[in-house]
């Protein structure tokens, strides 16, 4: 505790002479010229990274402060404050598909100017990763494109896995789907003792049932394995309601429902998880993984700085080493080095209303700067959208080390945006819409993979019409 307490004054100490403030959850901001407003979320990736940043750029600034705002509720504070009359906001940071709603209404200043400019000896949109290139610029109603968000991160979601378990029973890394089912049947025969209990034995996967979309990540993977990059943007073109007929050989969605076989090949069976992951949250679940009651996770990239928290200033335990695996390879894979990137619903932007534009500009290029990406590295223990020199940040950290590696060795990336302006305006995705994703109703048995494809295909076909008229179209 007196560690902790030290650092705590420490870092207040260093806010006060940089010129940094941090504001509670209330989201109080300071109606000045020389302070530059912040809100950032404060989840996942926590908000070290922010911190840090906001303190260097003060420092490079010292005409200038920084009022920044960590919390969990920036979403509802950024709603809350777009729609007031006095707005002294200038930067937002934050997850949520709502930021397309946002540019479309006129909340979010234009950022062309600053994609041109210069940071790290090349322009802030070369910086850019490909797979955010397509959705830098935003076709709003008015049919002109312009780019209002930055992206934020290039996560990386799929199954974590407890090396150390791993290499103290003897299991080796899957390449393959088929020896990622071998696996778990080898997790299974092995019924290997949960510390601290007379019963549980650790069984392959642990998942949390609050937040099924985490599975997207992988199967979104084997979805682009199985169809190639081709085939995906075109469905993501979203033309007309046959997109989502499975039915149809050889459809982009044909393979979605192929790839959504894969994760029930795994999941139909209950004794492949841990009992009541159903019910659990992903912070519930994550503490089960760490007390070594499975052996892997679904998850994403943020897992290992979530996992952080639970564990203290005395680190992992000596047998738990997080590290993420490269998706195994689909059966029938044409694209085995393409990959799904989490991350298209998050955002850095600049609302109209801020009186400061270029001092928001200047400290978002100070974000994606070189600099800046090794911060959010080093802080957070992710990687952020924009090509970077990684080289001697966290060398010693497997679970980094991990996160680069499988970045390396996948060649196509991709998201899930999509310039038609039903995607735009937040009333169709993927699934058709949210609701028909399908993961927890074939988990609580009230459907199978065909019936929940099917259920897609009709509600698609009914509804179609509805949401073109609710986008304008």
């Amino acid at each position: 505790m007196k560690q902790y307490r030290k650092a705590k004054i420490l870092l207040i100490a260093l806010s006060a002479l940089s010129g940094l403030t941090i504001s509670g959850c209330g989201g109080s901001s300071e109606n000045d010229p020389m302070t530059l407003n912040v809100i950032c979320l404060n989840a996942g990736y926590g908000d070290a990274w922010i911190k840090t940043l906001a303190e260097n750029w003060a420092t490079a600034n010292p005409d200038y402060k920084v009022n920044l705002t960590t919390s969990y509720d920036a979403a509802s504070l950024i709603q809350k404050h777009l729609v007031s009359k006095n707005n002294e906001d200038d930067v937002y940071i934050c997850v949520g598909a709502s930021w397309k709603s946002y540019a479309a209404q006129g909340y979010f200043l234009s950022l062309d100017d600053l994609l041109a400019e210069t940071v790290d000896d090349t322009t802030v949109q070369a910086k850019v990763n490909s797979e955010y290139q397509k959705s830098l610029s935003y076709k709003g109603k008015d049919g002109t494109p312009h780019a209002y968000r930055l992206p934020w991160t290039s996560g990386i979601g799929g199954i974590y896995f407890n090396a150390k378990m791993f290499e103290t029973q003897g299991w080796n890394t899957p390449t393959t789907y088929a020896e990622l089912l071998s696996l778990c049947q080898t997790i299974k025969d092995a019924k290997v003792p949960v510390a601290g209990s007379l019963t549980d034995v650790v069984k392959p996967f642990v998942y949390t049932g609050m937040n099924a979309d985490y599975f997207d990540y992988t199967v979104f993977t084997w979805w682009a394995q199985l169809a190639g990059m081709e085939s995906i943007q075109s469905f993501l073109n979203y033309p007309d309601a046959s997109v989502y007929d499975a039915g149809v050989a050889n459809s982009a969605y044909s393979y979605l429902k192929q790839a959504t076989g894969l994760w029930d090949g795994l999941f139909g069976d209950s004794a492949n998880f841990v009992e009541g992951s159903a019910t659990k949250s992903n912070h519930i679940a994550q503490q089960n993984f760490l007390n070594g009651e499975a052996a892997m996770m679904f998850d994403g990239e943020w897992v290992y700085n979530e996992m952080l928290e639970y564990v203290g200033e005395q680190g992992f335990p000596s047998d738990f080493e997080l590290r993420i695996m490269k998706t195994p390879t689909a059966p029938n894979a044409i694209d085995p080095h393409a990959s799904y990137i989490v991350g298209e619903d998050q955002y850095m932007a600049i609302p109209t209303t801020s009186k400061k534009p270029e001092l928001a500009k200047s400290f978002l290029k100070s974000i994606v700067s070189d600099a800046g990406c090794r911060t959010f590295l080093e802080k957070a223990h992710g990687l952020m959208a924009y090509d970077f020199d990684a080289e001697g940040v966290l060398p010693d950290n497997a679970f980094v080390s991990s996160v680069q590696a499988y970045k390396s060795n996948v060649s196509e990336t991709f998201t899930n945006f999509s310039n038609n302006q039903m995607y735009l305006s937040n009333i169709i995705d993927i699934w058709g819409t949210s609701a028909y994703r399908p993961y927890s109703n074939i988990l609580a048995g009230s459907a199978t993979v065909n019936s929940a494809f099917s259920t897609i295909a009709t509600e698609t076909t009914r509804n179609w019409d509805t949401w073109k008229k609710q986008a304008g179209l």
